[in-house]
C-alpha cells in the first residue's frame, strides 16, 4: 500500500490567514492554489521521493471553460495520463501496474486531495515569506510552512513571482532534512502553450484505461453484509480530526475495508481496517520518502483485523496512532 506514483504532487489548497503571519503570505498561497487550475502552462518537472528521480512533462490548459491536462512520464515505464474535465485516460504498456496508477488519481492527476479545514492551521503551523529565488529561469517568492510540534512535517515553497504557480516544493522533517522534492526545470505559460501539446503520442502495443474522477476510488458501500465493527482511535496528535469515514469494497475479491481519513487542515493520513488475511500478516513499518506505512494486527469483537496507516507523518507518530486503535 505504500507504493505511490509521483503524479500525486504537492498542491496546497486554498488558505486563510494564519495567526501571527503576514497577510501577504496567506494571500500568496491562495493565489498559488488558483494558479494550478486557472493558468495555462507546459513544463517538465522532476520528483524525488527518496527512491529515485522521476521526470514528467505536464501540460495544462483551460479550453472553453474546461480543464485539460496531459502528463507524460519521461523516464521509466512509458505512461501518459490525459484529463478532460472529470474524465481521465491512462495509457500504459502491458505489465504496468494500472491499478496503482488509477488509485493514485483521487482528485485529478496533478493534485493531492487535501482536506480544507484551514481554520485549524494556526495552532499547528506558522507561515512566513523567506525572500526570493530562481526556479526554471523564473523569479520566485519563497514561503516556509513550519510545524509547531514533531508530529507533522514542514514545507518550503517557491511560487512564481508573476502568476504564483508552484515551481518548487520541499517536504522537510523537524531537523530540516529534505524528504521529498518537486522541481520544474523548464516551463512556459499562456500563448506559448499550444492545444496540440494536449494530444497523446502513439505508443505501439499500449493499453488504454478510462476512468472518471468522481468514482476513481473503490466502490463506497452502505451495507457490508455482516455485523459492523465500530473502531476507536484513542490517540491523535493535537490538531488532527477525522475528515471522513466510509466502507469500501476492494476491486479484487470484493472484500470490504473500513476507511478513515484524518487531517490537521494540511497534513493527512488514512487508516484502513480489514479482516486479517487467512495467511495472517506480519507487523510492518515501511517508508518511501516521506510516505509512511504502518500495519498491525488488531483484535476485533471475535477475530483479528489488519489495521494499516498510510500518510506523510513521522514514524513515531504513525506507530502510536495505529497502536491506539481498538474495537468499541
Amino acid at each position: 500500500m505504500i507504493k505511490r506514483l509521483p503524479i500525486a504532487l504537492l498542491v496546497l489548497s486554498a488558505w486563510i490567514p494564519v495567526a501571527g503571519t503576514a497577510a501577504t503570505g496567506s494571500d500568496l498561497l491562495m493565489k498559488m492554489n488558483a494558479a494550478f487550475s486557472e493558468e495555462d502552462y507546459d513544463g517538465i518537472f522532476t520528483y524525488d521521493a527518496g527512491s529515485g528521480l522521476t521526470s514528467i512533462r505536464v501540460v495544462h490548459k483551460v479550453v472553453d471553460g474546461e480543464q485539460r491536462e496531459r502528463l507524460v512520464h519521461l523516464n521509466g515505464a512509458p505512461r501518459e495520463i490525459l484529463r478532460r474535465g472529470e474524465e481521465v485516460v491512462c495509457i500504459v504498456m502491458p505489465g504496468d501496474d494500472l491499478a496503482v496508477l488509477e488509485n493514485s488519481i483521487p482528485s485529478g492527476p496533478f493534485a493531492r486531495s487535501f482536506v480544507r479545514e484551514f481554520e485549524r492551521l494556526g495552532s499547528s503551523y506558522s507561515v512566513e515569506e523567506m525572500g526570493e529565488g530562481r526556479v526554471a529561469g523564473r523569479q520566485a517568492r519563497r514561503i516556509a510552512v513550519t510545524p509547531k510540534d514533531a508530529h507533522r512535517y514542514g514545507f518550503r515553497l517557491w511560487l512564481d513571482a508573476d502568476n504564483h504557480l508552484l515551481l518548487r516544493s520541499q517536504l522537510v522533517d523537524p531537523s530540516g532534512r529534505k524528504l521529498e522534492e518537486f522541481l520544474f526545470s523548464t516551463i512556459v505559460f499562456g500563448d506559448s502553450v499550444h492545444d496540440s501539446a494536449l494530444e497523446s503520442e502513439e505508443m505501439n502495443g499500449s493499453m488504454v484505461s478510462h476512468l472518471t474522477l468522481k468514482n476513481a476510488n473503490p466502490e463506497v458501500i452502505a451495507d457490508r453484509g455482516e455485523a459492523r465493527v465500530n473502531w476507536s482511535v484513542s490517540w491523535l496528535p493535537p490538531g488532527f480530526k477525522m475528515a471522513s469515514a466510509d466502507i469500501r469494497r476492494k476491486p479484487s475479491g470484493g472484500q470490504t475495508v473500513d476507511s478513515m481519513i484524518y487531517s490537521d487542515g494540511l497534513a493527512t493520513f488514512s487508516i484502513f481496517l480489514e479482516r486479517m488475511p487467512e495467511k495472517g500478516a506480519a507487523r510492518m513499518t515501511a517508508r518511501n520518502g516521506a510516505t509512511l506505512a504502518v500495519a498491525r494486527g488488531i483484535m476485533g469483537p471475535s477475530k483479528y483485523f489488519l489495521a494499516t496507516l498510510v500518510g506523510e507523518i513521522p514514524e513515531q507518530t504513525g506507530t502510536r496512532i495505529v497502536e491506539s486503535i481498538s474495537a468499541e
